[in-house]
């Protein structure tokens, strides 16, 4: 009796798992909690997202050192239009050399071939040039 319950007892728990599992398609997870309407207009979204390039830096409304972290390893961290360079010296197309952080705590930046060092706080854009947040 034992060797048949020994048998059994798996067929019992792989079986349903099985069968749910081939109960759902790829589609029926995808609107899983959103409509299909509302998960077409994602993957559009998604798709034109990743197709197209995006604006130039130029045509953005500008760019902004929200902080810096300078550490003793000499691996420092700038944070530019809320994202950080703790991975990649280069944000949304904007180059950070985060490792020549001057004594005034300016950051150089190359935007579209340009050289600007702005400071944490600060924003720069293609008409302003460099300018407090605050104002």
């Amino acid at each position: 009796m034992t060797a048949l319950i020994k048998i059994l007892l798996p067929v019992f728990f792989i079986l349903p798992m099985q069968l749910q599992a081939q109960e759902y398609s790829e589609q029926s997870l995808k609107t899983l909690f959103t409509s299909p309407q509302q998960r077409q207009a994602i993957d559009s979204s998604r798709r034109s997202s990743s197709t197209s390039s995006g604006p130039s830096v130029a045509g953005q409304a500008g760019v902004q050192i929200n902080g810096m972290v300078k550490r003793s390893n000499g691996k420092n961290v700038v944070w530019v239009n809320g994202k950080s360079t703790i991975d990649s010296p280069a944000v949304d197309g904007i180059r950070v050399y985060s490792d020549a952080i001057n004594a005034n705590n300016r950051i150089p930046v190359l935007i579209d071939g340009k050289k600007v060092h702005i400071k944490p706080g600060e924003t720069w854009s293609e008409g302003a040039g460099v300018s407090d947040v605050s104002n």
